[in-house]
């Protein structure tokens, strides 16, 4: 009896030791290291990113604090102007600062508008949004005309990189070189044209953009 006891006290204790450990069977992920050189070619990237951010940042708060010191001012100069005025000519200077900022209103929601429209259109030619202030007009039509003077100046730049990127490169027009056909979105096709996309593709694998540019021979920057 003793002896079965002992056997029913040790089995939980083997069935316990039989269980696999909660991370046996996982493969570890591989730790991706980087040289020296790289390594201080990706902190300098953010850096200067970073840089550029805090920069941008820095302006604009100095912009609106100038601004709103200026407004104070100002009001304090149309206080005293208006203690000094009779009660019709009160009246009527403050109907003219409704009526001037209800007109600052509206210009500053056609604004907005105007934003919203020209970040629509840059982002249809996979243009990123930092160049609103280049190419935003007083209209839509304004906004057309600056992003054809933006095609032709364009055209010129990359018909450049691709003969650089292109030179000693021969291939038949949607071949790669290898028999094998380019697939999925080509961001030098004029469907698909991107420019962000062309860059990221450039810099990481010079020989896919050579097989992209081969395949969709372009010819500028695509304007519909």
């Amino acid at each position: 009896m003793e002896n079965e006891n002992e056997v029913q006290t040790q089995q939980p204790v083997q069935e316990q030791d039989n269980q696999p450990t909660q991370n046996e069977g996982q493969e570890e992920k591989p730790k991706v290291e980087f040289t020296p050189e790289q390594q201080e070619a990706i902190n300098s990237l953010i850096a200067e990113k970073v840089a550029k951010v805090k920069a941008k940042s820095d302006a604009k708060i100095q912009a609106n604090n100038q601004k709103a010191e200026q407004e104070k001012k100002d009001a304090i100069q149309k206080a005293i102007a208006r203690t000094k005025m009779s009660a019709e000519e009160r009246a009527k200077a403050e109907a003219e600062d409704r009526r001037k900022k209800l007109e600052a209103d509206k210009a500053e929601l056609v604004k907005m508008k105007r934003e919203l429209s020209t970040k629509s259109m840059l982002m249809d030619k996979g243009i990123s949004a930092d160049m609103l202030p280049l190419i935003m007009g007083k209209d839509d039509e304004e906004t057309q005309q600056n992003l054809a003077l933006l095609d032709n100046y364009v055209k010129a730049e990359t018909q450049k990189a691709v003969n650089k990127l292109m030179a000693g490169h021969h291939t038949g027009i949607g071949n790669t070189g290898n028999g094998t056909q380019v697939t999925g979105d080509n961001p030098w096709s004029k469907q698909a044209w991107n420019l962000t996309k062309q860059q990221q593709i450039i810099a990481s694998n010079p020989e896919q953009a050579q097989q992209m540019i081969a395949q969709a021979q372009p010819t500028g920057y695509y304007i519909h």
